[in-house]
């Protein structure tokens, strides 16, 4: 029984690790490709901000894991608390998730509009979608090992 709650724990652990990882590539990547698509002058302020916010909630989240680890590997940690500490992670990944689909409308609104635009909506949509199938994975991971414990 020990054993398939370490396992369900390495389970979660790596997929907030693995949505963690994704969101900076993807922050990284829209970093570097939004400034070089046509983005409305009133949105690319606030979509180079939030997409920040993506690359700095992952880079919080990446830290808040090696801290867990090694908390782990003192067994320090009860793993009640590590389900509430990969729930706060999941949060944290979720709100800056969140932020960017402001940005996600405005970029339709915009692409609406002017077609010229709709490539930046593209791009930014695909991102979204892909942290949010992460984010999913995540959830489902740290919640299945908080079910398993007593």
């Amino acid at each position: 029984m020990a054993s398939d709650k370490h396992s369900m724990m390495r389970a979660a652990i790596a997929a907030v690790r693995d949505c963690a990882d994704t969101m900076e590539t993807q922050a990284t990547s829209l970093l570097q490709s939004l400034p070089k698509v046509a983005v409305s002058g009133e949105l690319r302020p606030s979509a180079l901000e939030l997409t920040a916010g993506l690359k700095d909630a992952s880079g919080r989240v990446t830290f808040e894991l090696a801290l867990l680890q090694a908390e782990l590997a003192d067994e320090t940690a009860a793993a009640a608390t590590a389900v509430k500490r990969l729930s706060a992670m999941d949060a944290t990944m979720m709100a800056a998730v969140a932020a960017l689909t402001d940005v996600v409308d405005q970029l339709e609104a915009a692409a609406e509009r002017d077609e010229q635009y709709e490539p930046a909506f593209v791009m930014v949509i695909e991102v979204t979608g892909r942290l949010l199938q992460k984010l999913e994975k995540a959830k489902a991971a740290t919640e299945a090992l908080g079910a398993a414990m007593p």
